[in-house]
């Protein structure tokens, strides 16, 4: 399927991690400022990538061991504005992370998570969804591995893991320094938890919220607002 965003087009057909809200959410959230370095852990169909490339003026690596959708979003990014910038990798973080390696001022993620809950059918689901290939933990430790002091982490998972990674990274040395919950509206509890770490800790962590729709099939006025720089629709009632 093709996703017209406002300075990109984006296939997905053939990726495993597909442009979805997670997606739109991260990638409008993190502000890379002036990185010149970015690693897509995860990349798929490499919409973040292209969303990074957009807003900064970084050199970005995405990674992805399923092969498609490698292929897919070196695709995706060789017919955007920023291909002599975007690099596509068949490889797991884990080999990413050996030396000698590189290191990156950020590191944005749509990672596996649905840990506990019941493992979908095709290879290609269960590659983009679940700690099949690359628990938390993993990603966490080879996470480590390409960051400098000045790096910053950022990621999205389900509500109810964000207690546990956040104690892995603590252990590590990582400290939340800005989160997002989400909720998809207002009558249901939050589901996604939007959060950035790094090695300084902060005094006092931005917390913010968020609603989705503020009723079917209507986005809010924070979620219209948070991607308008990406979003080519119009917001329409249905």
């Amino acid at each position: 399927m093709s996703f017209r965003f406002r300075h990109f087009l984006v296939e997905d057909s053939l990726s495993a991690m597909k442009v979805g809200t997670d997606a739109m959410l991260l990638g409008s959230w993190v502000h890379p400022g002036n990185a010149s370095s970015i690693l897509d852990v995860g990349t798929g169909c490499g919409v973040l990538a292209l969303m990074m490339a957009q807003v900064s003026t970084a050199v970005i690596d995405a990674i992805d061991i399923h092969g498609p959708s490698a292929t897919e979003a070196r695709l995706n990014a060789f017919h955007s504005p920023w291909a002599e910038r975007i690099h596509v990798f068949c490889k797991t973080v884990e080999d990413h992370s050996l030396p000698p390696h590189k290191t990156y001022d950020i590191i944005i993620s749509n990672p596996p998570f649905f840990i506990n809950s019941l493992k979908p059918a095709t290879e290609k689901k269960l590659l983009a969804k679940h700690e099949h290939a690359l628990t938390l933990e993993t990603f966490l430790l080879s996470s480590l591995k390409l960051m400098h002091p000045g790096s910053s982490l950022c990621l999205i998972l389900p509500v109810r893991e964000r207690q546990k990674f956040t104690g892995m990274a603590l252990k590590q040395g990582l400290h939340p320094v800005r989160t997002l919950t989400v909720q998809p509206i207002p009558s249901k509890a939050p589901h996604r938890v939007l959060m950035e770490f790094r090695f300084q800790k902060t005094a006092e962590p931005t917390e913010d919220e968020m609603t989705i729709y503020k009723e079917v099939n209507l986005f809010s006025e924070q979620y219209l607002e948070m991607t308008q720089y990406f979003h080519l629709f119009n917001q329409k009632k249905t």
